[in-house]
């Protein structure tokens, strides 16, 4: 019977170290994740913070830059046909003279607005005057920006390389009938 007493006492005392290691390991774990949800916390708040600085950093230069965009923006031009205005901005974007056409399309009417639609060829002569890239890119973009009405409707652009061997490209004009 001695013996009996006794392993029922060291089987409380193991039950007891036991449940204390699982209690101390328990706390332990709490702690972790404790610590892991401040630092989590301290991140989201160091986020919160650089995303308001970022913010304010950056609406001055986009308002500066809106405000010198509002100034530097051309004048629309209202007077002249689409034809002299394509020609004109082919030649003020350096395209080669004689490697582009300009033919007018159909008038289409459309509701309260009347489309005037223009197709501009480029054939460029590799032997005499390639045209590169960027006398296309600057045509665009000198068409678009001065005259709002004017609408880029298609683009078909062939390469040789870097320079540009053939490119198609639509124009519309709308007006108010």
């Amino acid at each position: 019977m001695g013996k009996d007493r006794k392993t029922t006492e060291g089987g409380s005392t193991t039950i007891i170290v036991v449940a204390g290691l699982l209690g101390l390991g328990a706390l332990g774990l709490v702690l972790y994740f404790q610590d892991q949800a401040a630092k989590a916390e301290k991140a989201l708040l160091q986020a919160k913070d650089d995303y308001k600085e970022m913010q304010q950093r950056m609406r001055k230069p986009v308002e500066d830059f809106i405000r010198q965009g509002i100034r530097n923006v051309p004048k629309e031009e209202s007077t002249g046909d689409l034809l002299t205005f394509l020609d004109r901005k082919a030649r003020e974007a350096q395209i080669p003279p004689g490697s582009f056409t300009i033919a007018r399309n159909a008038t289409a009417v459309t509701g309260a607005w009347q489309e005037s639609s223009y197709t501009v060829t480029l054939q460029s002569d590799k032997k005499d005057s390639p045209v590169k890239r960027n006398p296309v890119v600057d045509f665009l973009g000198k068409v678009e920006r001065e005259r709002r009405s004017t609408k880029t409707k298609s683009i078909q652009l062939t390469f040789a390389g870097d320079d540009l061997k053939s490119a198609i490209i639509g124009f519309s004009q709308f007006q108010p009938k």
